[in-house]
């Protein structure tokens, strides 16, 4: 029986119309009909915090009072309960490369997504202004002049610059997007969905950056409506979406364009994957790391992301022996061996009891806010 069949009221989000994570969680929920209402989330920091241990978008309560954060989980606690054909795919390949795709979304286009938003003026003057009128306006006592440019200085100096991105590295982290529109753009061009004619967990993940970043911030949006038409009418059509009666249909194996987005998703979030393990194995709090020639310098080092590769490799050694030599085939990276080579990471001793969504979560970074 499905989560909206056994819930008694409505689960309450807290996030943002303009937040990256909650976005992605909105378009899941929509999709599977399930209702919802927004909840504020400044003026409910304190429960926040309290109930799922952090503050960050979306904190979710259930209709029976249970707290869960964090989208990857939370879609997973919820899909596990449907009876409809779900977004894993059944095939353990494709279903793999789902995974690999999400993480790529949720844990790398993340410093693109911040920095098109906060380091391009006009796009940096919509994000402030909205994020004020929404949260802002009536709960904090600011002047309207201080708020926005409190929220500017903020995450222009915490989320990008203090996530390695400056004059040095923006064009790395512009041509990021440009790459992730391209290999979309040919993708869609073949096909509806990712990995075939119906979405997967691959296409709610790419739904993170895509929708309420990339095709909604004015710069991003502009070059996404002429660059890579079909993504964006891609990213309107997953919003709308509900599911197939009939059962997924999927591409049978990776073809070039999507070995390209996995390719894409090695060089740069494995290698990041890789060199965030080592930084924190070391207990550097900071860490350089080169992604495509591209040197970031004191980047913070992240416990949660130690836990996504440590979720990656187990993915991988639960693939069988046929499996895994076939996503070796399509991984042609060799940022790819990550996944499956014998080097040690140190735990990230995160979820141990793997209660997650359930768990007390913790932040990318520390207490939100990459340090500097």
């Amino acid at each position: 029986m499905s989560y909206t069949e056994t819930a008694c009221g409505i689960m309450q989000v807290y996030g943002s119309k303009i937040s990256y994570y909650t976005g992605k969680f909105e378009a899941y929920l929509r999709y599977r009909g399930i209702p919802y209402e927004m909840a504020h989330y400044v003026a409910n920091r304190k429960k926040m915090k309290e109930g799922a241990g952090v503050i960050q978008m979306p904190v979710v309560q259930l209709a029976d009072g249970r707290w869960m954060t964090d989208t990857t989980p939370m879609i997973a606690w919820m899909e596990a309960q449907q009876t409809a054909p779900r977004i894993y795919p059944a095939d353990s390949v494709l279903n793999f490369f789902a995974l690999l795709i999400e993480d790529y979304a949720d844990e790398w286009l993340w410093r693109a997504a911040m920095h098109y938003r906060w380091t391009y003026r006009p796009d940096r003057q919509y994000a402030a202004e909205s994020l004020y009128n929404e949260l802002v306006s009536g709960v904090r006592p600011l002047p309207r002049y201080i708020a926005l440019n409190v929220l500017k200085r903020r995450q222009l100096g915490g989320f990008v610059r203090g996530d390695g991105v400056n004059k040095t590295t923006r064009f790395h982290a512009d041509r990021t997007y440009l790459t992730a529109l391209d290999c979309l753009q040919a993708i869609f061009e073949r096909r509806p969905f990712i990995l075939g004619q119906t979405p997967t967990l691959a296409d709610f993940g790419m739904m993170a950056p895509m929708f309420r970043h990339f095709s909604q911030d004015p710069t991003p949006a502009e070059i996404m409506r002429t660059r890579a038409p079909a993504v964006y009418e891609w990213a309107a059509r997953m919003w709308n979406l509900r599911p197939a009666a009939s059962d997924p249909q999927l591409v049978t194996e990776a073809d070039g364009c999507l070995e390209a987005l996995l390719t894409e998703a090695c060089e740069t979030n494995l290698a990041q994957h890789r060199q965030n393990a080592e930084a924190y194995g070391r207990g550097d709090k900071h860490f350089d790391m080169v992604i495509q020639d591209c040197q970031y310098r004191k980047v913070p080092t992240s416990r949660y992301r130690v836990w996504c590769l440590e979720k990656l490799r187990c993915a991988w050694a639960a693939l069988g022996p046929d499996a895994q030599k076939l996503v070796r085939a399509h991984l042609r990276s060799p940022m790819a061996n990550v996944l499956w080579d014998a080097t040690e990471i140190v735990p990230s001793n995160y979820d141990v009891e793997n209660r997650a969504p359930f768990n007390r979560a913790i932040n990318v970074y520390g207490s939100g806010v990459p340090p500097r």
